[in-house]
C-alpha cells in the first residue's frame, strides 16, 4: 500500500508551501516528518487525509489503506465516558477488547475510564484522542505530536509501543529522542521543497548537513558563473549583436535562479552581576489541605547550575517555580532570594499579553535594544537572530503560529537581560532548528538555568543535574538526564527480578521437620544434662569419665547440626510467608 505525491503543490498564500513535490510513502515505512514551524508539517497531514486539496499535481492512495490520525486539536462528542469515546473505534470487523481500552488508558494514567469527555483538560483531551488513534483498526499510524501532554513515563512507555508497532507509521515531532529510537527514515520540509532519507534522526542530520553543504556550493558557483556572465553582456550594444544567442539565453536563465538564505544563529548576552546569595531554601513545605506536593526541601542555587526539574503531571514542577519566582508562599520552611537576582521567566503557557500589535512592537515593549558580547544588538535584530523574518517582524503577534508565539515569548524573556533563567517547559511547539538555537544560546548564558521539560534529548544537552520529584520529596541527583533513567531502569529490574522469584511451595514435610525439630533439641538437652550430672558423680572411674564425655560430645555436636537445619527452615519459612 502506498500514497504517491506526484508534483504537488499547495499554499495558503503567495508564499508556497510545498512546490512541486513528488515522493511515496508505503505502509511499511516508519516515517518522521521533520521542519521548521510553518513550513507545512500539518498540512502535509490534511493532504493526505484529503482534508486539504492540491493546488496542483495528485495525491494517490492505492490499497484502500486505512489510515488513524492523531491531530493536534482533537474533538469529542460530549457527555460520554472516556471508556466509551475509545470503545466507539470498535466495528463488527474490528472489536476492541475491553481490556486493552482499559491497559492503554491506564498506561497514558487516565484511571478514572468513567471521566466524562466534557470534563477533560487540554492535556487529558490529547491523551484520550492518543487512545483512540493506538487502538483504531489501521494500516498506517499518522501521529500530529503524540508527545505533547504526557510525562517521562508516558513518553518512554509510547516509545516502547511504537517501537513494537508492525505496520506504517508517519510522524510529526520535535522530540529528537523519539526521532532517533521509533523512525527509520526521515521526511524534510525544506523552503517548500520535500527530501526523503533512509536514516534515523541521527544520520538523518549528517546527510542533511552534507545536502546543505552541496547546495551552498552550488550556489557559490552559481554566483560565479553569473558574475562572470553579467561582466560579459555588458560589453556594449554593438558587442552584444554578435553574442551567441545560446549564451544569452542561458545568462537569462542564471539571472531567474533564486536560492534561499540560511540564516546562523550568533547571540550571547552580557555577563551581568551575581551576588554570593542567589535562592536558598530550607526545610520547604507545599501543601494544600491534605494534599502535599513535597516535604522536607533543601536547596542552594548556584551560580553555574544547570538544572533540570523532572517528575510525573501534577506533582507540582511549575507549582516549585511560582514559588521559587516569591509568587506563591511555602507552606512550611523558608525561601531566601538575593537582591542582585535579575529572573527572567518562561511560563508553560502561552501569555501572550497584547495580540493585536506587531511582533517588533511586542518585543519594543520590554527594550528596544540589548548588550551583547558582540556589541549592542536592536529588537529587529535578536528577532532576526531567532528566525523572523521581516513579513513576520511587522505583521501582528495574532498572526503568528503556536511555534512561533513560543519563540517569541523566549525572545521577550531575553530582552529583560536576566541573570537567572528559569524556564517551564521552554520546548513545547517549537521546531528542531529554534531547539538547536535555544540549546545554543543556553550553553552561551552566563548564570544559572532552571528547567522544567519532557523532552529528553533537551534536558541531556542542557543540564547536568537533576531534582526529582519522588514520593512526596524533592530529590537531587548529579546525572543527566539519560543516566537517571538508565539507573532507574537497572532499579526497577531489580525490583521486578525480586518479585518475580519463583516461590517455593512450603510443603507438609517442611513443616513438620521444622516443628519437630524443637522437641528434638530440648530432648538432646535434656540429655546433656543427665550427662554432665552423671560425670560429677564418676569422677573416680576414668573408664567410666571418658564413655561419658564421648558422649556428651556427641550429642552437643547433634544439637549443633540440627540447631543449624532449624535456623535454616526458620529463615525460608519466615521469607517465603
Amino acid at each position: 500500500m502506498v500514497i504517491t505525491f506526484n508534483q504537488v503543490s499547495f499554499s495558503y498564500t503567495d508564499k508556497p508551501i510545498l512546490d512541486n513535490v513528488s515522493f511515496s510513502i508505503t505502509d511499511n515505512d516508519k516515517l518522521g516528518v521533520v521542519g521548521n514551524n510553518g513550513c507545512g508539517k500539518s498540512t502535509l497531514l490534511k493532504l493526505i487525509l484529503n482534508e486539504e486539496k492540491p493546488k496542483t499535481g495528485k495525491i494517490n492512495i492505492s490499497g484502500n489503506l486505512k489510515i488513524s490520525y492523531l491531530e493536534q486539536e482533537p474533538h469529542f462528542l460530549n457527555n460520554i465516558t472516556i471508556f466509551e469515546a475509545v470503545k466507539r473505534n470498535s466495528t463488527s470487523n474490528y472489536e476492541i477488547p475491553d481490556f486493552e481500552i482499559a491497559t492503554v488508558l491506564n498506561k497514558l494514567k487516565l484511571f478514572d475510564h468513567n471521566m466524562l469527555t466534557n470534563n477533560l483538560s487540554g492535556g487529558e483531551r490529547k491523551r484520550v484522542a492518543l487512545a483512540c488513534t493506538l487502538l483504531r483498526e489501521c494500516d498506517v499510524l499518522m501521529l500530529d505530536e503524540p508527545t505533547n501532554h504526557l510525562d517521562q513515563e508516558m513518553i518512554i512507555w509510547l516509545e516502547g509501543y511504537l517501537k513494537k508497532w508492525k505496520k506504517g507509521l508517519i510522524m510529526v515531532t520535535h522530540d529528537r529522542y523519539f526521532l532517533e529510537r521509533v523512525c527509520k527514515k526521515m521526511l524534510e520540509i525544506d523552503f517548500a521543497r520535500v527530501y526523503l532519507y533512509e536514516a534515523n534522526y541521527e544520520k538523518y542530520l549528517e546527510l542533511r548537513a552534507e545536502r546543505i553543504e552541496r547546495e551552498l556550493h552550488e550556489e557559490q558557483k552559481h554566483k560565479s558563473l553569473y558574475k562572470h556572465e553579467l561582466m560579459w553582456i555588458r560589453r556594449g550594444v554593438e558587442a552584444r549583436r554578435t553574442k551567441s544567442k545560446s549564451r544569452i539565453e542561458r545568462f537569462e536563465e542564471l539571472a531567474k535562479k533564486k536560492f534561499q538564505t540560511r540564516k546562523e544563529f550568533s547571540f550571547s548576552s552580557l555577563k551581568t552581576y551575581l551576588g554570593k546569595k542567589l535562592i536558598t531554601i530550607r526545610n520547604g513545605k507545599k501543601a494544600y489541605g491534605d494534599k502535599v506536593l513535597f516535604n522536607n526541601f533543601n536547596f542552594e542555587l548556584n551560580r553555574y547550575d544547570r538544572i533540570g526539574v523532572v517528575g510525573n503531571n501534577g506533582c507540582g514542577k511549575s507549582k516549585l517555580f511560582k514559588i521559587l519566582m516569591n509568587e506563591e508562599q511555602l507552606t512550611e520552611g523558608t525561601l531566601d532570594i538575593g537582591e542582585t537576582l535579575k529572573i527572567g521567566y518562561m511560563s508553560q503557557h502561552l501569555e501572550i499579553i497584547n495580540e493585536n500589535i506587531t511582533v517588533l512592537k511586542y518585543i519594543e515593549e520590554v527594550s528596544s535594544s540589548i548588550e551583547s558580547v558582540d556589541g549592542t544588538i536592536n529588537a529587529k535584530e535578536l528577532l532576526e537572530n531567532f528566525l523572523f523574518e521581516d513579513d513576520k517582524i511587522y505583521g501582528y503577534v495574532k498572526l503568528l503560529s503556536g511555534g512561533e508565539k513560543r519563540r517569541l515569548q523566549f525572545i521577550r524573556v531575553i530582552m529583560q537581560n536576566p541573570n537567572v533563567l528559569i524556564l517551564d517547559e521552554p520546548t513545547n511547539d517549537l521546531d528542531l532548528q529554534t531547539l538547536e538555537i535555544l540549546e545554543d544560546y543556553l550553553d552561551e548564558f552566563l548564570g544559572p538555568v532552571i528547567v522544567v521539560s519532557h523532552d529528553r534529548y533537551f534536558l541531556d544537552k542542557v543540564c547536568d543535574s537533576l531534582l526529582v520529584f519522588e514520593d512526596l520529596e524533592i530529590h537531587p541527583y548529579l546525572l543527566k538526564f539519560s543516566d537517571f533513567i538508565n539507573q532507574e531502569k537497572v532499579k526497577a529490574l531489580n525490583t521486578k527480578k525480586e518479585n518475580n522469584r519463583p516461590k517455593r511451595r512450603i510443603t507438609s514435610t517442611i513443616r513438620n521437620e521444622y516443628n519437630s525439630l524443637m522437641q528434638q533439641m530440648e530432648n538432646i538437652e535434656m540429655e546433656i544434662s543427665k550427662i554432665e550430672e552423671e560425670i560429677k558423680e564418676q569422677s573416680s572411674s576414668y573408664m567410666t569419665l571418658m564413655d561419658l564425655t564421648k558422649k556428651e560430645e556427641e550429642l552437643k555436636a547433634d544439637l549443633d547440626k540440627k540447631m543449624n537445619r532449624y535456623l535454616e527452615l526458620d529463615e525460608f519459612i519466615n521469607m517465603e510467608e
